[in-house]
């Protein structure tokens, strides 16, 4: 959809009624100074919009700007109204007519729905004449003076909104229902702590009546030993002390008996450890060392006297043999002088001497056995008595011995008796101090006892847990209100988190639409070619939440800051140009640009015409002052060249010549 023409009546500075048709291609109108040329551009924008956004100050000298949107010099125009007609591809038109007294005849969205389409934005009419209607003094702040994330934001409006943009309007809803609840949960516990702030002064009044009493106030000081007073309320504290009764008399039974137990074995300790009972076991010990080493020792001999009597047993039985023998031979005699026993020749005298010998020798082989015999039995008697002190010594030790598994029992049995009651075995070894602390425990018991007695009979208890059991029940409640305030704040924490990563996948659907400006920035720019050395620009983006859009040149240079100033306009140009055709939600494909040429160069302004000339499809209205000749910059078929006469605007004639008209 392209602007089909522009109708004015006692608008702006146009008392009567002007109609200015746009061609196909291009149109470009000329004139000087004040005769209208920027008041079409605002014609079309009041259209639309039924206001006039280029001016920064709205009032001044209690006058604002819609005192001068119609008509204020002499005479009376006609009508007041502005009208806008746009043509579709098809020839279909759409017009809209705005007057002073009846407004606009076609309604916000009727509008918005001609102009626009798909994904619109925030504001669609007012993003869509920013865009599309581009005045010399915005081209600078429109882009390279903004901020960064002003540029950001710029882009991203134009650029119309997102899938599923209504899902960052409602995380932030949801932030803000989020923020009331806990607003509201906030109130709620501030309410339940002051509640319970007076609940804890009556408690406090409630305990200093009760203390003015002094067997009460002795019988809380020895409570608040056993149950302290963070343990709950009072009636609650009273039963838990009273728990703890037979869990404390049982405690002083385990007392009693490990004192007792303990003195026993430390009886029997101090018996087995004393001086003489130590030399004792050290008498009884080298006595039976002796014993064994003695009977060792003589049993050794009572082996060697065994061996020595086997072989003189042995020898005697030799002998008997040989007797016989010889016996036997000195009853044959000499035979032919030989001798029967070993047929030597011998004579009777050598026969007798050799039968006496030998007889002699026997003798001495007897009597052998005989001594063998009896060394023998000594050596046995010896080892027999030797056997006896090893058994005797060993019996004194074995009760020594006895003695020590019994002490080692009875110590047993005493730690045992902690671990049945439950109790410290640091003091085991000591049982005065087992005394001491049973004693200890015995009088608390008692106190304990007496102050319960004393607190369940007293009145003014009474009063005490009545209070104490309230303002436990107040606490609960400001615990739980405070539990429901930290999960509202875990709430609204979770609601915060949502939005921003709505937000950041928002942002990263933004860049990847922002992608499609980078060829159409750069090409315009070296169209435009505003400075000789750097002829591409480029732009990049930064930040998660918070974006940021900054755009350099050269060797990552500002051009806000190096660029002179028909640069910035130029360079601006080419970045406002790109927003415009990257816009994938408007129609109205063309634009409308006040631009005053005679400040730019003559190469500025032919890079602008043919760029313009590329870009057939943008409707770029210019205006520049008298001086210049209209038949410099209209270069494009089929466009229509308006020039101003004496102030006056007049209808456009089409050029059907490719040539300068």
């Amino acid at each position: 959809m392209r602007l089909d023409y522009v109708e004015v009546c006692g608008f702006r500075g146009f008392r009567e009624k002007v109609r200015v048709d746009f061609g196909a291609g291009f149109t470009v109108i000329t004139g000087r100074n004040g005769v209208g040329k920027s008041t079409l551009c605002d014609a079309v924008e009041f259209a639309i919009l039924g206001e006039i956004a280029k001016y920064t100050v709205e009032s001044a000298a209690k006058e604002t700007v819609r005192d001068y949107i119609w008509w204020r010099g002499d005479g009376s125009p006609t009508g007041h109204y502005v009208t806008a007609s746009f043509v579709d591809r098809d020839g279909k038109s759409f017009s809209i007519t705005r007057t002073r007294d009846g407004g606009a005849d076609k309604a916000p969205a009727e509008i918005e729905a001609q102009l626009c389409q798909g994904a619109v934005p925030d504001e669609a009419l007012k993003q869509l004449c920013k865009t599309s209607v581009i005045r010399d003094e915005w081209i600078a702040s429109l882009s390279l003076d903004l901020s960064e994330t002003q540029r950001f934001d710029l882009v991203r409006a134009a650029l119309g909104s997102v899938e599923g943009a209504d899902l960052a309007a409602k995380a932030k809803a949801v932030v803000s229902l989020a923020e009331a609840a806990c607003g509201r949960v906030e109130e709620s516990y501030q309410q339940a702590r002051s509640v319970l702030q007076g609940g804890l002064v009556q408690l406090s009044e409630a305990n200093e009546a009760a203390n003015r009493r002094s067997d009460i106030s002795a019988a809380m000081t020895v409570l608040d030993l056993v149950t302290p007073p963070t343990a709950g309320e009072l009636a609650q504290r009273i039963d838990l002390a009273q728990r703890t009764l037979p869990d404390r008399r049982r405690r002083l039974e385990g007392l009693g008996l490990a004192a007792f137990e303990g003195h026993e074995v430390a009886a029997h300790q101090r018996a087995f450890n004393s001086p003489d009972e130590i030399a004792r076991r050290e008498r009884a010990k080298a006595a039976l060392d002796t014993a064994r080493s003695n009977f060792h020792r003589l049993k050794a001999g009572l082996e060697v006297a065994q061996r020595a009597y086997d072989v003189e047993a042995t020898a005697n039985e030799v002998a008997a043999s040989l007797s016989i023998l010889v016996e036997h031979g000195e009853q044959l005699g000499l035979h032919n002088d030989h001798c029967p026993l070993c047929a030597a020749t011998r004579t009777n005298a050598e026969f007798a001497a050799g039968i006496q010998s030998a007889r002699a020798r026997i003798d001495q082989l007897a009597g052998g056995v005989n001594i063998a015999r009896e060394n023998l039995a000594r050596a046995r008697e010896a080892a027999s008595q030797a056997e006896q002190q090893v058994a005797e010594a060993q019996a004194v030790w074995d009760a020594i011995e006895q003695q020590l598994r019994t002490l080692r029992a009875r110590e047993e049995a005493h730690i045992e008796i902690f671990e049945r009651y439950g109790l410290n075995p640091a003091n085991a070894a000591n049982p005065d101090a087992l005394d001491r602390e049973a004693l200890d425990e015995r009088e608390q018991l008692v106190e304990l006892e007496r102050a319960l007695n004393a607190l369940e009979a007293s009145r003014a208890v009474d009063a005490l847990t009545s209070v104490d059991a309230r303002v436990s029940v107040l606490r609960r409640q400001a615990d739980a209100a405070a539990d429901e305030l930290a999960r509202a704040q875990s709430a609204v924490a979770s609601a915060k988190s949502l939005e921003k990563s709505v937000r950041r996948s928002a942002a990263e659907i933004v860049d990847e639409r922002l992608a499609r400006i980078s060829p159409l920035l750069n090409e315009i720019y070296q169209r435009l070619r505003p400075h000789a050395n750097w002829r591409s620009i480029d732009y990049s983006i930064r930040g998660d939440v918070r974006r940021f859009l900054s755009l350099k040149v050269g060797k990552d240079l500002n051009p806000q800051f190096v660029f002179s100033s028909g640069q910035r306009r130029a360079a601006g140009l080419a970045f406002l140009l790109s927003v415009h055709l990257a816009r994938p939600w408007s129609r109205w494909k063309r634009s409308c640009w006040t631009i005053p040429f005679n400040t730019s160069t003559t190469s500025e302004r032919c890079n602008s015409s043919k760029c313009f000339r590329r870009y057939d499809r943008s409707a770029v209205r210019l205006s520049w002052r008298s001086k210049m000749k209209p038949s410099r910059i209209c270069f494009a078929d089929g466009c229509s060249a308006h020039r101003s006469k004496a102030g006056d605007v007049t209808r456009s004639t089409s050029t059907s010549a490719g040539r300068p008209t």
